[in-house]
């Protein structure tokens, strides 16, 4: 009875458990049912009203779709949204209508590639529970969010590929969950938190492309899981962490392009299961370490572009799977270790631009994967071993510059693969073994430069896919074989510099891809193939120096894309087909040294791009056609020494790009036309040995541009017009009829320049003193010189007069802030103002100097632009208020007055007037509407803007303004910091010198000591050492600026490399600014000097740069350093200004090797015989050749 009575207790207990259970769950429901409702419909909301489902709404046409089915939305059980993931679709808005505590269960955000703008906002913290960030590949900027700090939960955060900026906080260690960080390419700045360091489950951190500094902290040592790392593209310095050996997990360690310094730590070593190290473009000294060969599972080792010494460890054969080895650009020294030839995956090895020595080890030849083998610009001697002919899988061959012999081994034929063969500039010897021809994959072939001899093979002939050939500079001779014409591919022949005869081959015709056909310097002998004229493709044709003969043929006005066409120093004859007026393309024209006869075809003046046209030295006769005037873009027209006859066309006034115009030694009369005037661009105007008569016309002195004038050996009559004084010795008007005095100048001109005119006078040494006004003269004459020079007097002094009555009422005026005493004292003073007027307009239209009107903040002063009442705009340099108490920014504020009131010149920034109070100090300038050439070339467009022609002429507006601080002011104005930010531009793009608070003035009389002024990348490197203040000082900050022009950035990088690696070859499309079109043939780009280097670029756009460090006559036993002066001038024995002589006088100059020395040859085209002019210098330094390159 009492286990049935306890059983039917228990049945009832249970059933009144589960009815009592089943009501709680049912009253629970009631209760959360309304606010689970709520939260979803919360969540629909804000989606819908973050705009980026709006597109979604109008697909689905309003039905009634949960917010779960939208694309890129996930959600749990329940119906809240867990995940969003959108990529690729276009956003375009910012976060701010996007409500992020809206998503409490959020796990998952992945909005990238979708365009969204603005900063990360702080209400994205509220997302307690996300895992995975990730915001990258758009356009958020602004600084993060402290608030992203809170996501505790996060395990990706990916914000890579943004413009977000500011500093990295040191919150972000407190995320202990994370496993990758990824802030790549931003605008990230400071350095990187040490507390990162407590982020210990991290396996990926990548932090590159950004503006980040200081040291690596070595609290990374802690991230022990960490799998990549890498911090490539910013600004890090100091020595890498020995503590970077803890991360024994690491595969990826990059830390490129960087300000590293000091050895690679041993302890890389410990990493052993590292797959890429990548130290490039560092500053790492010291010697590669040993250990790096304990990398056994190492793929990518790249070191190049550092300070590395010392020689290649044997230890790196044993990096069985390295796949690539690049250790190009440092210093490295020794042989190449055999041992090399032990990495049986290498693919590619890469040791250009080192020191190198030895002989090229024959186990290379084991690399059977080896795809790249680079061992240019090296001091590597001896043969090239056989054995390279093994690498079945070689692509590409460059032993450039280095000094091997012996011949070229035929094994290199069965190299089947190779694309890409290079061996220029050796002393290899023998003849090009025929077996080359079995590369049928061959696209380039280069063995420039060295001494190779015997005829091409026919053989190459099958190389269908060779694109370039060039076998230039050696002594090959025999003829051209015909077969080349079977390279349908061949885009470059160039032939240039060897002992070929022998006729053109017309098969050569069929050569329908060919771009450039260089033949120059050669024995070749017949005549040019009329099947050069289907060369369709042709670009550039150079057949300069040979034997040719007969006459042009009509057949190359086909050549509708030539650009370039030298014929000249042949035995052409017959005369210029008219057929030359369909190339509309044609950028150079050189008939140079022929036997052209006939005249000047008048369909010239079709060709609209043409910038050189030279038909010198050859027996073209009849006039100068006026068609001629049309070539817009003609920037030399060189037609010396013909037979041209009548007058000299006023259409040329047209040329108003012409740079250089020569028509002597010719038989040209009438008068010279005054359209010359028109010419703003004109350098260089010969006209000498002709028949010319009447006055020098008054419009040359619109040249502006002009610095070198030859009228000699003519019938020019009248008096010199005195503006020729501002050409200097770059004048000649000797044997002519000239009368007169010869104008005063301080010491430019000699006798030389103006003998040969019988009624000169002057007082230079040779001519007779002039004699005063009042002989020989009538009564009535003389009184009307008195009458001319007595009224200007009288009015001067009256003038004079009313000037101090108006001066002594200003001073009798007080004003509110004179009358208060300053330590400094207190001046004022603006030109063509009254003081207090002007000084009340500046503070109004600068509401007292609000910085609303800053356009500009330097060292000690802000630039503020002004409109006045009058509506003139000036610009306002203030000095800052806490410097203005500074003796040594008074001085300096005073030393800029002082400068800008005692010069004037046409490219000198202009100053109004000045203001020196206690209470504000400012200059008063002209206002430059283009703001200074650094803006202006670090902004893309406007540096399209700025296009070769108007970069010359800053270059040459700069040039003016310097040599007339050096030389037209006494004493002599030193700038001390010619830099971009100091050139100002106007609306026009034209230069301005300005910002002299660091000028100084140079007492002859003493030692000009001084401390370093100037800015970093600009200052003479001398100066650090003899702070000696010279005109050098601007001197080498000209050329640093001209460079800059040209290259578009500070040429800081080049300039290091010139000097470290004497023997590196650049080309100029490879530093010229990549944002503009390669200069044309018209742009007539100047010669520049700065300390140790001369810079010389000609109408051709060659560019030849020399680096000569401490070099010195070997005729003198004075060393002459270079200056201004020799710029300007044409003394004999100054090496610069003998280039410049060259390029007046239109001389050729060469270079040869003596041996120790190298000669200049300069050959003068003036005249028939062969003038040579030989200089020897002795050169420390190598030889730099930089030229335009095909």
């Amino acid at each position: 009875m009492a286990p049935s009575v306890s059983i039917s207790i228990l049945i009832v207990a249970w059933v009144l458990c589960n009815f009592m259970h089943e009501t709680t769950m049912i009253i629970a429901a009631g209760s959360v049912a309304e606010p689970k409702s709520s939260l979803l419909e919360q969540e629909a909301k804000a989606l819908l009203e973050s705009g980026w489902w709006s597109w979604w709404s109008n697909y689905t046409n309003g039905t009634s779709l949960s917010h779960c089915e939208w694309v890129g939305i996930k959600c749990n059980e329940g119906g809240s949204v867990t995940k969003i993931d959108i990529t690729g679709a276009y956003l375009g808005d910012e976060f701010r209508k996007f409500n992020f505590s809206s998503f409490p269960n959020l796990v998952f955000l992945r909005l990238c590639h979708t365009g969204l703008r603005g900063s990360i906002p702080p209400e994205i913290g509220t997302l307690s529970k996300v895992t995975h960030l990730n915001l990258s590949s758009n356009h958020l900027t602004g600084e993060l969010p402290l608030s992203l700090t809170n996501l505790t939960q996060l395990v990706t955060l990916d914000l890579s590929y943004n413009s977000i900026f500011g500093l990295i906080h040191k919150r972000l260690g407190s995320l202990k969950n994370l496993l990758e960080l990824r802030m790549n390419d931003n605008r990230f700045l400071g350095t990187i938190p040490s507390t990162l360091g407590l982020l210990t489950n991290l396996t990926y951190l990548s932090a590159g492309g950004n503006q980040l500094t200081g040291e690596l902290p070595p609290s990374l040592a802690n991230l022990t899981q960490l799998v990549t790392l890498n911090i490539s593209y910013n600004s890090f310095s100091g020595s890498i962490p020995k503590e970077l050996g803890n991360l024994k997990n690491l595969l990826e360690l990059i830390l490129s392009y960087n300000h590293f310094t000091g050895p690679i730590p041993s302890t890389l070593g410990l990493l052993t299961n590292l797959s890429n190290l990548n130290l490039s473009f560092n500053e790492i000294n010291g010697s590669i370490v040993s250990e790096i060969g304990l990398l056994k599972n190492l793929l990518y080792l790249d070191l190049q572009q550092n300070k590395l010494i010392g020689s290649l460890p044997m230890s790196l054969g044993h990096l069985s799977n390295l796949a690539s080895l690049t250790l190009s650009s440092n210093q490295i020294s020794g042989s190449i270790p055999s041992e090399i030839g032990n990495m049986k995956n290498l693919g590619r090895l890469n040791v250009h631009n080192n020191k190198l020595v030895g002989s090229i080890p024959s186990s290379l030849g084991h690399l059977s994967n080896l795809a790249s083998l680079t061992l240019s610009s090296n001091q590597i001697n001896g043969s090239i071993p056989p054995e390279i002919g093994n690498m079945k899988n070689l692509g590409r061959l460059n032993l450039h510059n280095n000094k091997l012999v012996g011949s070229i081994p035929s094994s290199l034929g069965h190299l089947s693969n190779l694309a890409s063969l290079t061996l220029s500039s050796n002393q290899i010897s023998g003849s090009i073994p025929s077996e080359i021809g079995n590369m049928k994959n061959l696209g380039r072939l280069n063995l420039h430069n060295n001494k190779l001899v015997g005829s091409i093979p026919s053989s190459l002939g099958h190389l269908s896919n060779l694109a370039s050939l060039t076998l230039s500079s050696n002594q090959i001779s025999g003829s051209i074989p015909s077969e080349i014409g079977n390279m349908k591919n061949l885009g470059r022949l160039n032939l240039h510099n060897n002992k070929l005869v022998g006729s053109i081959p017309s098969s050569l015709g069929h050569l329908s891809n060919l771009a450039s056909l260089t033949l120059s310097s050669n024995q070749i002998s017949g005549s040019i193939p009329s099947e050069i004229g289907n060369m369709k493709n042709l670009g550039r044709l150079n057949l300069h120096n040979n034997k040719l003969v007969g006459s042009i043929p009509s057949s190359l006005g086909h050549l509708s894309n030539l650009a370039s066409l030298t014929l000249s120093s042949n035995q052409i004859t017959g005369s210029i087909p008219s057929e030359i007026g369909n190339m509309k393309n044609l950028g150079r024209l050189n008939l140079h040294n022929n036997k052209l006869v006939g005249s000047i075809p008048s369909s010239l003046g079709h060709l609209s791009n043409l910038a050189s046209l030279t038909l010198s030295s050859n027996q073209i006769n009849g006039s100068i056609p006026p068609e001629i005037g049309n070539m817009k873009n003609l920037g030399q027209l060189n037609l010396h020494n013909n037979k041209l006859v009548g007058s000299i066309p006023s259409s040329l006034g047209n040329l108003s790009n012409l740079a250089s115009l020569t028509l002597s030694s010719n038989q040209i009369n009438g008068s010279i036309p005054p359209e010359i005037g028109n010419m703003k661009n004109l350098n260089d105007l010969c006209l000498d040995w002709n028949q010319i008569s009447g006055f020098i016309p008054k419009e040359i002195e619109k040249c502006s541009s002009l610095w070198n004038l030859n009228l000699s050996h003519n019938h020019l009559t009248g008096s010199i017009p005195p503006w020729i004084k501002k050409l200097g010795y770059g004048i000649d008007l000797s044997y002519n009829n000239l009368t007169g005095k010869v104008p005063n100048t301080s010491h430019y001109f000699q006798f030389e320049q103006f003998k040969g005119n019988k009624d000169l006078c002057g007082d230079i040494e040779g001519f007779p003193p002039c004699p005063p006004f009042s002989q020989n003269m009538s009564p009535s004459s003389q009184t009307l010189i008195r009458l001319k020079i007595l009224v200007p007097v009288i009015v001067f002094f009256v003038l004079l007069l009313l000037g101090c009555f108006c001066l002594h009422r200003c001073g009798v005026k007080k004003t509110k802030f004179v009358s208060r005493e300053t330590k400094n004292g207190d001046l004022f003073s603006i030109w063509n103002y009254d003081g207090k007027i002007a000084y009340e307009d500046i503070i109004e239209a600068t509401e007292n100097f609000d910085f609303r009107y800053c356009i500009g903040v330097g060292g000690y002063g802000s630039v503020y632009k002004a409109q006045l009442s009058s509506g003139k705009v000036v610009a306002l340099k203030k000095l800052h208020r806490l410097e203005a108490d500074d003796s040594n920014f008074d001085k300096s504020f005073k030393n800029e007055v002082k400068m800008l009131t005692e010069i004037r010149h046409r490219n000198i920034v202009k100053l109004h007037g000045y203001c020196l109070h206690n209470r504000c100090m400012f200059l008063v300038y002209e206002y430059m509407e283009r703001g200074s050439l650094f803006c202006v070339l670090s902004d893309d467009v406007e540096a399209i803007e700025l296009d070769w022609t108007k970069r010359v002429n800053i270059i040459k507006s700069i040039s003016h303004a310097l040599c007339y601080m050096h030389h037209e002011c006494v004493p002599v104005i030193v700038h001390r910091d010619i830099t971009s930010n100091n050139i100002l531009l106007n609306s026009e793009l034209e230069a301005f010198v300005s910002d002299f608070d660091t000028a100084r003035l140079l007492d002859p009389n003493s030692s000009n000591q001084t401390i370093v002024a100037g800015t970093y990348g600009y200052v003479a490197p001398e100066l650090a050492y003899t702070m000696v203040v010279t005109e050098k000082n601007d001197v080498y900050s000209f050329g640093v600026v001209a460079l800059e022009i040209l290259m578009g950035r500070h040429p800081g990088e080049l300039l290091t490399s010139l000097s470290s690696l004497p023997s590196q070859c650049v080309m100029l499309n490879e530093i010229l600014d990549q944002r503009l079109p390669p200069p044309n043939r018209m742009t007539c780009l100047p010669m520049f000097i700065f300390d140790c280097y001369v810079y010389l670029v000609d109408l051709y756009g060659q560019v030849l740069i020399f680096y000569m460090n401490n070099f010195k006559w070997t005729q003198s036993s004075e060393e002459k350093n270079n200056n201004w002066h020799d710029v300007y001038s044409n003394e004999e024995g100054v090496f610069a200004s003998q280039y410049i002589k060259c390029i007046a006088m239109r001389k050729v100059y060469m270079l040869r090797n003596t041996g120790n020395n190298f000669a200049i040859d300069v050959y003068n085209l003036d005249h028939n015989d062969s003038e040579v002019l030989s200089h020897s210098l002795e050169l420390k330094k190598n030889f730099h050749w930089v030229d335009l390159g095909d």
